[in-house]
């Protein structure tokens, strides 16, 4: 769900005139005490926020299932989660923009393309008269009048099957004055970060739920209070560790993409009233969520996804560290990123690490610039996604292997305006290719450079556009560690001791470690050692926020 709440203390200012003596309002009462909420109904055989999707959510046994409201405009109520039609719809424009009769010709766009089942935005109402008496209702209030609502559900009988999930500050007071005896539910603020301001937040904000606390001494705080929690589980990556994870931290409810698998997972375990006090759920250590083929443009294949690793109990300062990977800029991929760097950086040491693909060089197509060109695509997409999904996304630590690093450095010296890249991690990464001496004609190293570029010549322009010691100055400079191989074959030492110097010599922070024995990448032995300081660089250079 999208949540739209206003700053912290402007939140206290308008609820604290208006609440005072107040009495926790009872939830509806479920079957079971750990309940399970079908995210837009079940739609994973039909469209979301349908009435099939709503039946499915019946069937496979939950006990709420998410319903997203607005309004139509002749002000009908409708079910639509996005503001616009665009992407569930065969129609283009805004849902409040369409009067009832225009959405109700509409349709709603299946996942599974081939059906041949029409299916149609439904009415308030029709999902009042399908859920009565059968499953309860957590309402996303996205844009509707709370009068007219709530005047529809008293009709339709269905006053104790209804949790209203509020995203906007002034229906709080809408809803307990024209129907005090409403559940609310909302998302704790950003500025709420401790059990103790948790506390605080309660004593003035009364609601009976809230969904985003992820630390399991919040969620005991939030219970001494009264107050339910409800985790949001849904991701592409979503299954058992998700739901181990949520349990654990003695929640009284989760909601899912998959409510019949949940559901299953939960009486199998015998956890369908949640997890009993004698019954130990260990999540793996370290502990951190995958999200895997998150596209970030519009390549061919994977050529334009990234995977994500993110930790547990992450927040809006939580640094994000993008690997761009190597492979000559002609093969490689995203998943090279090493486990055991994941489990330290992400589950250890609380970072989001970002692994990239981008267009790769084959045939004579995707020449340079479309490799840096992607970066500057994936950093734009994690930057616009940060507020979402709740990380920094006006910094970065850029890291690379080879090629990749001969990317990262580009990025960070020549086409970071926003100074967004706050230091870069260079293991073996070529810096300059108008440099002859180290591609002889012939070479590897030459004929590598050339495919890539598409020029022989390395006084050619491309050559000097393409080259991050070109690029360097004090301006564009930021904190780098280099990591090279003294008998590198493919990518010559002098590229990494050049680098080093410039940087010096323009007063940026600088450390070059180079490893005697080794060639083009690393030993297992020599690994250990480069993860071990690049560990100790970020924790100097990038720190996390305690």
């Amino acid at each position: 769900m999208t949540k739209y709440l206003s700053k912290f203390l402007l939140f206290l200012i308008t609820v604290t005139a208006f609440f005072g003596s107040y009495a926790q309002i009872p939830l509806p009462v479920s079957k079971h005490k750990f309940v399970v909420i079908a995210h837009r109904g079940n739609h994973v055989n039909v469209p979301e926020n349908s009435l099939a999707s709503y039946e499915e959510a019946i069937k496979s046994g939950a006990d709420y299932v998410e319903v997203d409201i607005r309004t139509s405009k002749d002000g009908v109520l409708v079910i639509h989660h996005d503001g616009t039609l665009d992407r569930m719809t065969n129609a283009t424009g805004e849902v409040k923009a369409k009067t009832f009769a225009e959405l109700s010709q509409l349709q709603l766009k299946s996942p599974k393309p081939e059906e041949a089942t029409v299916y149609r935005i439904p009415t308030f109402r029709e999902v009042l008269k399908l859920c009565k008496n059968r499953i309860n209702i957590y309402l996303d209030f996205k844009d509707a009048d709370v009068a007219e609502t709530w005047k529809q559900i008293q009709e339709e009988g269905m006053e104790r099957q209804i949790v209203v999930y509020l995203n906007k500050v002034p229906y709080y007071k809408q809803w307990r004055s024209i129907a005090p005896q409403m559940p609310l539910m909302t998302s704790l603020l950003d500025d709420v970060k401790n059990p103790q301001q948790l506390k605080f937040f309660l004593g003035q904000v009364k609601v009976e739920v809230l969904d985003n606390i992820a630390e399991q001494a919040m969620v005991q705080t939030a219970l001494e209070e009264g107050v339910a929690v409800w985790l949001d589980v849904q991701s592409p990556s979503e299954g058992k560790d998700a739901w181990d994870s949520a349990l654990s931290k003695g929640v009284q409810g989760v909601q899912t993409d998959h409510p019949e698998a949940l559901v299953n997972y939960l009486k199998t375990n015998n956890w369908r009233d949640g997890v009993a006090k004698n019954a130990v759920i260990v999540p793996k250590k370290p502990a951190y969520q995958s999200l895997l083929d998150v596209p970030y443009a519009t390549g061919e294949g994977k050529e334009n996804m990234l995977d994500a690793y993110i930790p547990e109990n992450h927040t809006p300062d939580t640094k994000v560290l993008v690997y761009i990977h190597g492979g000559s800029w002609s093969r490689g991929d995203k998943s090279e990123f090493p486990k055991q760097l994941i489990d330290e950086l992400v589950g250890v040491k609380k970072y989001i690490v970002v692994s990239m693909n981008y267009r790769l060089v084959k045939d004579g197509k995707n020449l340079f610039p479309a490799q840096i060109e992607d970066v500057k695509k994936a950093i734009a997409f994690l930057s616009a996604q940060s507020k979402r999904y709740r990380f920094n996304g006006n910094e970065f630590a850029l890291m690379g292997g080879s090629a990749g690093a001969h990317l990262a450095l580009l990025y960070a010296y020549a086409h970071d305006p926003n100074k967004q890249v706050k230091t870069v991690l260079n293991l073996w990464g070529p810096t300059d290719l108008t440099d002859k001496s180290v591609r002889a004609d012939g070479s590897d190293a030459n004929n590598t450079v050339i495919r890539f570029l598409g020029e022989a010549d390395p006084k050619a322009q491309i050559c000097v556009d393409a080259s991050p010691l070109l690029h360097l100055t004090k301006e564009s400079g930021v904190p780098t560690i280099s990591f090279h191989g003294v008998e590198d074959p493919l990518v010559h030492v002098s590229q990494a001791e050049n680098l080093h110097k410039k940087l010096q010599s323009l007063g940026i922070l600088t450390q070059l470690e180079l490893y005697p024995h080794e060639k083009h990448g690393m030993s297992a032995s020599a690994a250990v050692d480069v993860f071990g300081k690049m560990v100790q660089w970020l924790e100097k250079q990038y720190p996390v926020v305690k």
